[in-house]
């Protein structure tokens, strides 16, 4: 490999892991791609998909690694074998920027506006990809690199996180082919992209201009309790009333302040509180004594198919005696089940608890003072799960979870902004109660009101907005997904009819340099 693309698929590695949480440097995401474009716009499909996969291996392998923290700690790995499976995953997660870089050289020889309308198309197509199936994996989305930036944040409720990943690569795109016109002296192509610079500068920045407070709001005051139990000695059992106790007790100082709503961590009560009748009910009495609502995370059982199966559950225990739940759908890669099992399955005998939990099913928003749809941990990062539970009615989104596992690494900043561009795709408050943090409160446009940082213990109040319009994306989902298959079908149609006339190009496209 020469030096000029190894540079670049350095280049763009190193952006990319900056871009998001640790490092946190959303602002690099139109500019991350660009290196790397210039790696394979002129190779072959073989070797620029090469290239794509070598740069995204660098990129989740480094941004994933605090996954190797989990598989060491609490699987028993040494250090160097903890390393083997972030660099599998890693292998298979780079096939999407792979596939995204094959097609880079195709269609810049295409020229015209087709490179600047079907290379973002690509993209958005492999990530959502990779939200779906084989084994969803909607983490590293590059449009969710902005989520700190409060002029961005209005733009998720237009476009949603795809259309933000979309608009950073048609920039990256644009901005290729400015810093061609300057290599090739073609000053008039160079005002002409960095027009389109501007523009797309501008429609960005729009929706913050233009949203305002418009409907009929509703305010709820809601606290959230972090307990902050470390993971080696939460499930022993001798903790589990003192567990509850902490959580009662900074609960009860949340009651004071007259919350109307108190949410506790995932799996916050370490036994089944469908069967430990005498602390379910020091739970119960709680909620009637100081007439609130609570909402809880705790493990649970069912029979299905005659066999017991285990679920990861959340409770809504109301004043009036009134309960309900909801059973996690999505789970969690190495904690609750093993990605690409086919590669990885050994795993499964590895790692304690792996594989041991079932999915539950989709159901209404909880029954709160304001309607609240709940996502439990890992399913914060799926997009279509959180749109769902608006528009079934809920006024807040509840995100129960426990980073415990990964320790002061860069995972638990990393879920958290998960949080933020959902609250901002659908314009409604976010509340994130996690075991040892972060915990967090964000507005109905996605900025940060509280938080609790990582280990340590307390509780957040704040009171919040809820009701309005639902915002556009909420209302009409990922259009940019259907319009990035649409031009994607537009080209292969166009190469195809050039095909017929040339039969010898498509080889020529697809082999050259």
């Amino acid at each position: 490999m020469r030096v000029g693309p190894l540079a670049g698929i350095l280049a763009s590695s190193a952006l990319l892991v900056l871009t998001f949480p640790g490092p946190d440097m959303g602002w690099l995401a139109p500019v991350a791609l660009v290196p790397l474009f210039f790696s394979v716009r002129f190779q072959g499909a073989g070797r620029a998909f090469f290239y794509g996969w070598l740069a995204g291996l660098i990129w989740f392998f480094v941004s994933l690694n605090w996954i190797s923290r989990t598989l060491s700690r609490y699987g028993g790995f040494s250090f160097p074998l903890s390393q083997l499976p972030i660099v599998l995953m890693a292998a298979i997660l780079a096939l999407y920027p792979g596939v995204f870089t094959a097609v880079v050289p195709l269609v810049k020889r295409a020229g015209g506006p087709w490179p600047a309308i079907v290379l973002p198309s690509v993209w958005v197509l492999t990530e959502v990809a990779r939200s779906r199936f084989p084994a969803p994996f909607p983490w590293l989305i590059l449009g969710s690199g902005f989520w700190r930036t409060s002029l961005i944040l209005p733009l998720y409720g237009v476009v949603g996180v795809f259309g933000v990943s979309f608009l950073s690569v048609l920039a990256g795109v644009v901005l290729l082919e400015a810093i061609e016109s300057v290599v090739d002296g073609n000053r008039r192509r160079l005002l002409t992209r960095v027009a389109v610079l501007l523009v797309l500068a501008i429609a960005a920045l729009l929706p913050g201009y233009f949203s305002g407070d418009e409907g009929a709001w509703r305010p709820i005051t809601v606290s959230v309790v972090q307990g902050d139990f470390p993971q080696e000695i939460k499930w022993e059992g001798s903790m589990k009333e003192n567990i509850l106790d902490t959580y009662l007790g900074l609960s009860a100082g949340a009651a004071l302040s007259g919350s109307d709503l108190i949410v506790w961590p995932e799996a916050a009560v370490t036994f089944y509180y469908q069967t430990e009748m005498d602390l379910a009910d020091r739970i119960r009495n709680f909620t009637r004594k100081e007439n609130v609502d609570l909402v809880f995370g705790s493990p649970a059982f069912a029979i299905r198919d005659g066999k017991v199966i285990y679920l990861n559950r959340a409770y809504h225990v109301e004043p009036d005696g009134g309960e309900e739940w909801y059973d996690k759908i999505k789970l969690v890669p190495f904690g609750e089940y093993i990605p690409f099992h086919r590669v990885l399955g050994f795993l499964e005998k590895m790692v304690p608890g792996a594989g041991e939990f079932a999915s539950g099913g989709m159901k209404g928003p909880f029954t709160t003072p304001v309607p609240a749809g709940t996502l439990i941990c890992f399913e914060s990062t799926f997009p279509y799960l959180a749109r769902e539970e608006v528009r079934r009615g809920a006024g807040i989104l509840l995100n129960l979870t426990n980073d415990a596992w990964f320790g002061k690494t860069w995972g638990p900043r990393q879920h958290l902004a998960a949080s933020a561009v959902r609250a901002a795709e659908n314009g409604v408050p976010l509340i994130r109660a996690a075991n040892t943090g972060i915990s967090a409160i964000f507005d109905r446009k996605g900025r940060m009101v509280k938080s609790i940082g990582l280990f340590q213990r307390g509780t957040i109040t704040a009171t919040l907005e809820t009701g309005g319009k639902r915002t556009f994306y909420n209302r009409s989902g990922d259009l940019i997904v259907y319009i990035s298959a649409f031009v994607i079908l537009l080209f292969a149609l166009r190469k195809l009819s050039v095909t017929r006339r040339r039969p010898w190009k498509i080889w020529k496209d697809s082999n050259s340099p």
